[in-house]
Parts: structure tokens; sequence; C-alpha cells
């Protein structure tokens, strides 16, 4: 970006990837927010929530449909050939079907608001690039009900398996580490703004009060490994690699109190009452919050 207009970086960040260019749009966006020194307007807000809680859908569609399902539906020890989305569709071909549908729903709703599906440029420093109209909005709602409906038997199925799979989930990825995501003021479920919540393997708060992301260099460190061209962030008061953080979806779950609307929160609940909070081998005696 050195040498470049400010106002294209974020086109520019949201080509570091093709399956999440949203987050970066966003990112990008919002820095340029701060060099403008502008508060957007509440609308334009709530429309770039819309376009990243798209972008999370897609995303989580792709990996659970896609990439978890013939694990769960075929079985971890099945035939590589056969354990892919398209053993999927022989064997259970609602479920695969619809989580196309539900992955395509994500993206629609980023066609629908930015005009493409990949590397959107409708969210611009200073906001959006164009408002909603009624039109495109009431054609977005007409698809919101297949696409909810699905979800959440799919969820429902997806915790019925708990039950079967307990040596996976006690060893599987399963280490002490931080758990870091973004916390809304009062504590729940956050993807666009709010503060940085940091929870340690034991289930405790690590930093309290949670920092406002813009002073995420007094808490974050970068360490550099011989193996690996990627930077390895870590808590820096306790150093590296004893201040290692996981973020992601795990950590939002581990950490948000809440989620902000009753199925979801619900289904939270579920998932906490199958499992300990957190998720690892320091915690297995835990009772489940």
């Amino acid at each position: 970006m050195r040498g470049a207009p400010f106002r294209e970086m974020p086109a520019l960040m949201a080509r570091i990837c093709g399956i999440c260019p949203v987050s970066h749009l966003i990112t990008a966006a919002k820095a340029c927010d701060e060099l403008l020194a502008v508060r957007i307007p509440p609308t334009a807000v709530k429309l770039r929530k819309i376009m990243n809680l798209a972008q999370m859908v897609q995303s989580h569609a792709l990996s659970f449909f896609y990439l978890s399902a013939p694990d769960f539906l075929l079985g971890m020890d099945a035939d590589p050939a056969q354990r892919n989305i398209y053993g999927v569709l022989a064997q259970n071909p609602t479920m695969a079907r619809g989580g196309i549908a539900v992955r395509k729903f994500g993206q629609n709703v980023i066609e629908v608001l930015g005009k493409q599906r990949i590397h959107p440029a409708w969210i611009i420093p200073g906001g959006v690039a164009e408002p909603l109209s009624e039109e495109r909005r009431d054609a977005l709602l007409a698809t919101v009900a297949p696409a909810k409906t699905f979800a959440s038997e799919t969820l429902a199925w997806f915790v019925s398996l708990f039950s079967d799979l307990q040596a996976e989930v006690a060893t599987f990825a399963n280490f002490d580490s931080l758990y870091m995501g973004l916390a809304s003021a009062d504590g729940g479920l956050e993807y666009y703004d709010g503060q940085l919540k940091i929870m340690d393997s034991r289930g405790g708060t690590v930093l309290e009060p949670h920092i406002d992301p813009y002073g995420y260099q007094k808490v974050i460190g970068e360490a550099v490994e011989s193996f690996s061209y990627l930077k390895s962030p870590y808590y820096v008061p306790l150093g590296y690699p004893q201040g290692m953080m996981r973020v992601g979806p795990l950590a939002r779950l581990h950490i948000a109190g809440h989620t902000g609307t009753p199925l979801a929160d619900a289904a939270l609940q579920a998932s906490r009452a199958c499992r300990a909070r957190p998720a690892t081998v320091a915690s297995t005696t835990t009772t489940p919050a």
C-alpha cells in the first residue's frame, strides 16, 4: 500500500483471501475510517454487519458441510476416496444439498449487497458504497427462512453426535492454551466491534479489564519460528510459547457469555452441556458451564 491512495486499501486487502475476503475488506475499511477520523452512520454499521455475518455463514457452511460432515457422517476412518462431499451426497443427499444451499445463501447475501460474491468492493472508507434498496432487502428476507430452518436442523443433528464422539472430543487438538476474541460491553458474542477478551485453559479471564482493540500491541507480541514463514502471536505478559493463543470459532464459543438471539443462545448452552468450557484436557473434570 505504500505510495498508493489509502482509499484503495480495502479493495486490495480483500484479495488476501478468496474464502474470507469480506473479513479483510471490513478490517481495512475500519482502518480507513480511523484515518478519516469519522464515525460512520448506524445504518452503514448494520449493513457492514450483515455482509460480515453472510461471510460467516458461507465460510462456516464450507467448513462444516464440505470438510467436517464427511468425517461425522461416514466415520473418521472411512476411505478418503469416499470421505468427501460426494460421499456425503451418496450417503445423505438431503444434507449435501442443504449444505450447498446454506453456503449459497451466504454468498447470495454478499452478492446482493456487494454486486459480486468474491472480492466485493462495496464496503468503503466512511461507510458503504450505496444503500440497500427495499426491493433487494425484501428479496434477501425471502431467502432467510429456508436457510435458517436447515441450519437449525443440522445443528440439532450435530449436537446429537457428541455422545458418540467423546473420545475424539477429549483428545483432538486438545491442549492447554489461551483463547482470544472480541466481546461486547456486556460480554456477548461480537464479530464487528467490541473489546479484546482473553481466557485461559481453565476458564479464567486473563485480561481484566478487557482492552480496546486499538491497544492490541500492549498485550499481543509476535514470535518467529525457524520452520514457518508465519508469525506466532502470543500474550506478552506470559511470553512465548506459554502465552500462545487460539482464536476463531472455538475461542468465540468459550469467551461469549451469550450470543444475542434466543435460538443461538439455546444452541450455545446445548453445546456446553455436552462438554466443559473450555474444551481442553485441563478442564476435563470441570463441571460443564
